[in-house]
């Protein structure tokens, strides 16, 4: 009969007794319950193998049990759910962790060729003089403007570009067209238009050196890429400081990070900015021009100073100057004069060439104006033809424009005024040039892809491609032109 008393009392207190577990205790201590110091030591009987609750002969304790009851119950039945929810959500955790410390394991290094691109543009042009001396008429901005010319492939550009590393953006432009050449049929030559390096010295890349070949900071059109200018061609009087744009060099640039990013939305917005040259642009080039040799050891110096303002209506205001100054050597060749033929003389070492200039841009939004001028001496024909010297030259331009945007795409109707007179440096014998001339045009872009400008162009400047015996000079030339130019950019 103890036996079985015995046996029922161990029956009962094993129903409501067992060793506390783990996950009760993790789930009162996450959730700051306590759990009661109270427990019931057991003994068992070594010879009947009986379990009592007190000590006795032949008993041997066992362990402390708790009852379930009445540890769970001092934990409400929702906080218990909030601490399991809590222990799944940490498990997931751990999860996740474990998973992304796998998956790096196996993540491949970035490469530096990941951060390039490769982007570019096509100008497709057709030219046609409508009136006026067709016969001479030529511009040394565009080779397409002459007789008889029609379509031509103006820009062929492939850019490769990107941050290589941290501390350094490379750009890279190759041409695949630069322009017809006499007695050229096909009328095309790769050229590098871009080579450079863009070093910087901290880590928000306000302080850069570009070494290679690029731009020269003068102004801003020169600055202003054709993919983006509005206007056909650049003016003569501030694309005669470079008429290719670009030099071998080195050049410092400076600008904050937040005026950094405001000139390159100028471009993405479409507002025709020159691009990012800094606020401040320092630096030293050969000064022969793109892709010629120096010819001596002076080296032409260049300084920029813009900034893009921002007023509280949201209108940008763009001013700034610019000056070069250095040695050019020019190029001459035999002319007839008064029946005689000769050869300009000139200083070999170099003639003197420098400018200073002003540009302020008033950005379409919607209407806009920009306008530049310059002043300077450069390299010039003599009024007797016999000598190549530094003579003094003035010239700009001035151009409206208005930003409009409906269901057929972005529209944007310009008007441009120029004038000039002074050197003509980069064409043989330096001859003067006088240039007047008003373009009125219109751009469609139906697409961010795709744009077309249709413009007319009344002309009146020096053809100064050919000296003409019978004048004892260079031919000036008026002419009424229609241009149209399609351009696709990928």
């Amino acid at each position: 009969m103890q036996a079985s008393k015995s046996h029922v009392a161990k029956t009962n207190l094993g129903s409501r007794l067992r060793p506390t577990t783990l996950s009760v205790a993790l789930l009162a201590l996450l959730g700051g319950a306590t759990i009661p110091a109270q427990a019931t030591q057991l003994y068992v009987d070594t010879q009947t193998q009986q379990v009592f609750t007190s000590p006795g002969i032949n008993r041997v304790k066992l362990s402390e049990f708790e009852e379930v009851n009445e540890a769970v119950g001092k934990v409400p039945p929702e906080e218990l759910k909030t601490l399991e929810t809590r222990l799944r959500q940490k498990k997931k955790k751990e999860e996740l962790k474990a998973a992304e410390e796998l998956a790096a394991t196996f993540k491949p290094k970035e490469s530096w060729s990941d951060r390039l691109s490769l982007r570019g543009y096509t100008q497709l042009r057709y030219s046609q003089p409508i009136s006026g001396d067709r016969a001479h008429i030529a511009s040394p901005g565009d080779k397409f403007i002459s007789n008889n010319q029609s379509f031509g492939i103006r820009r062929a550009r492939i850019i490769l570009s990107g941050q290589a590393a941290d501390h350094l953006y490379i750009y890279n432009q190759l041409d695949a067209n630069t322009g017809p050449d006499a007695g050229d049929s096909l009328g095309g030559k790769v050229q590098i238009r871009d080579f450079y390096g863009d070093i910087s010295f901290d880590d928000k890349r306000e302080y850069r050196v570009r070494a290679g070949i690029s731009k020269v900071p003068y102004g801003f059109e020169i600055l202003q890429s054709s993919q983006n200018r509005l206007a056909m061609d650049r003016a003569d009087a501030v694309n005669i400081a470079s008429r290719d744009e670009r030099e071998m060099g080195a050049i410092f640039y400076w600008a904050p990070a937040h005026i950094r990013d405001r000139f390159r939305d100028l471009i993405r917005s479409g507002l025709k900015g020159s691009g990012d040259y800094g606020v401040l642009g320092l630096g030293v080039y050969n000064g022969q021009g793109l892709n010629r040799v120096e010819l001596n050891d002076n080296l032409h110096k260049v300084a920029r100073l813009t900034y893009p303002f921002k007023f509280d209506s949201g209108q940008f205001f763009e001013a700034g100057i610019s000056a070069l100054s250095g040695k050019y050597v020019p190029k001459a060749s035999e002319i007839t004069v008064g029946g005689v033929k000769t050869t300009p003389t000139f200083d070999s070492r170099g003639l003197r060439d420098e400018r200073v200039g002003l540009h302020a841009v008033l950005y379409p939004q919607p209407f806009g104006l920009q306008g530049e001028w310059n002043w300077g001496n450069s390299p010039q024909l003599s009024a007797d033809r016999k000598q190549l010297k530094s003579a003094s030259l003035n010239g700009g331009y001035v151009q409206a424009m208005y930003k409009l945007n409906n269901a057929h795409g972005g529209w944007m109707p310009y008007i441009k005024w120029q004038r000039y007179d002074g050197s003509e440096k980069f064409s043989t014998n330096t001859p003067n040039s006088h240039v007047r001339e008003t373009e009125a045009g219109v751009e469609w872009q139906p697409w961010p892809e795709v744009e077309l400008v249709v413009a007319y162009a009344n002309m009146d400047r020096t053809n100064v491609g050919t000296f003409v015996p019978a004048l004892n000079g260079y031919r000036q030339v008026k002419a009424d032109m229609l241009r149209a130019q399609l351009q696709w950019n990928f």
